[in-house]
């Protein structure tokens, strides 16, 4: 975009992609979440997670055709790498990000989605997403694209 200005932190986290971003094997991008320095670790979040994991739990019961396709989710996500089992004994910090599925039963392709929550506070008041530098808006504004349709 030529005339907008980016933030400080727009620079940086533009910097953070073009630094550290990589292919693997399977020629899939690589990189990791661009965090800010300013901001302090994420607290404590396995107690408010378990909590919402047996609320799945209990819709899981209600309902065993999401019980079967949230099964298939994450264990179509193991398989990509996108996410593996932990030692929970291990002294690592660790950050859980809590999820849940939702049901679109109209949709034809996928009709189960996990949704995870960036923005669920853990136990000093910090989300994943507080803690992301905010990169620059790369695409147009609704406005501007519609103008652009209405006058070719």
């Amino acid at each position: 975009m030529p005339n907008k200005t980016w933030t400080a932190e727009e620079i940086l986290c533009e910097e953070h992609f073009k630094k550290r971003t990589a292919r693997d094997d399977a020629g899939r991008y690589i990189v990791r979440l661009p965090r800010r320095k300013s901001q302090g670790r994420l607290g404590e979040s396995y107690e408010q997670e378990k909590r919402r994991f047996r609320q799945l739990k209990r819709r899981f019961q209600k309902h065993t055709d999401l019980h079967q396709e949230y099964s298939e989710f994450t264990q179509d996500f193991e398989e990509l790498g996108h996410m593996n089992q932990i030692n929970k004994d291990a002294s690592t910090a660790r950050y859980y990000l809590p999820h849940h599925a939702v049901c679109k039963s109209s949709s034809s392709s996928a009709r189960t989605r996990v949704i995870f929550d960036g923005s669920y506070r853990s136990s000093n008041g910090l989300s994943l997403n507080d803690t992301l530098l905010v990169g620059p808006t790369m695409q147009q504004d609704l406005y501007s694209i519609v103008l652009r349709f209405r006058t070719l």
